[in-house]
């Protein structure tokens, strides 16, 4: 009976020993835990500085903008992008030594300092790039308002646009721009443009005043604001189909405006019909002064 008895305490020491010692793996288990944890966050944030830092080596020393900022000729430009370095050369010292936060702070001061510099320093290449954009924006325009002025009657429109000077203007911005010269392209267009834009008002303003002098009846005032109204109509609607970039916003708005001219149009046909004349008349000049908005929302000045 003793040997069993034996064995039995035995068995019990054993657990009692085991349920004494699981606290303790535990304890341990999670410290080490904690370490670990600890030690994965270090290293990521250790990763990321490093990589602003690759990132910041290669715009101090192969990005074309610092380049440009050293061959400017511009001397606190370059003093300050040298700062720069200096901040980046200590970021990564530190960063040697493991003292992350203060490494951030370099990187930062660096950034700062580098945009400073870049902003010293015009960007030719992003200039040049601008200019091509407003080029082809304006020559569109140019093109447009050329296309409306030919459509217009031929004995309203003489002598109001002097056609060999516009061919020149536009001759000498394309050859500047073909010379990689778009800024400089841009003067002789936006002349080309103001004299058309002229052109096309004084020839709206002129077909107003020959009309009105010619009128013997009501009858022919009606025909006149109706044709008037459909030349409107039709450099609203080419004015629609070709209309630059950035008149884009703008569309629905002048379609909205087209659509309550053709509203009006069809009122003033129905009082023309019943003999209303002058309400007809009424009823197309606001129509005309809906689509003149319009025209002018597109960029055309009547």
């Amino acid at each position: 009976m003793l040997m069993p008895s034996l064995k039995m305490f035995g068995l019990r020491l054993r657990v009692c020993l085991l349920i004494c010692l699981l606290p303790g793996q535990v304890f341990f288990s999670g410290l080490y835990a904690d370490e670990t944890s600890a030690s994965v966050k270090i290293q990521k944030e250790k990763n990321e500085t490093l990589s602003k830092l690759n990132l910041l080596g290669y715009i101090l020393t192969k990005s074309k903008r610092e380049k440009e900022v050293l061959a400017s000729g511009n001397d606190k430009a370059i003093i300050i992008l040298e700062m720069a370095r200096k901040h980046y050369e200590t970021a990564k010292m530190l960063l040697d030594k493991g003292e992350i936060d203060s490494s951030n702070d370099e990187i930062q001061k660096s950034l700062q300092n580098i945009s400073v510099s870049f902003r010293m320093v015009v960007d030719k290449e992003g200039a040049i790039e601008l200019a091509r954009e407003q080029y082809s924006l304006l020559l569109s325009r140019v093109k447009n308002f050329r296309e409306l002025f030919q459509q217009l009657p031929a004995d309203k429109v003489k002598g109001l646009l002097d056609a060999q000077k516009l061919a020149s203007l536009i001759k000498k911005a394309e050859a500047l721009y073909h010379k990689n010269q778009p800024k400089q392209a841009l003067e002789p267009l936006l002349d080309a443009a103001d004299m058309l834009e002229r052109a096309l008002s004084v020839a709206r303003k002129n077909e107003t005043v020959v009309y009105a002098l010619e009128f013997s009846s009501p009858e022919d005032e009606y025909k006149y604001e109706l044709e008037r109204n459909k030349n409107y109509t039709l450099l609203s609607k080419m004015l629609l189909s070709t209309s630059p970039p950035e008149n884009k916003k703008k569309l629905p708005l002048i379609r909205m405006l087209i659509n309550k001219n053709e509203q009006l149009v069809v009122e003033a046909e129905k009082k023309f019909r019943n003999g209303a004349v002058d309400d007809a008349i009424l009823l197309l000049e606001k129509g005309n002064k809906t689509l003149i908005r319009a025209l002018r929302f597109g960029g055309l000045a009547l």
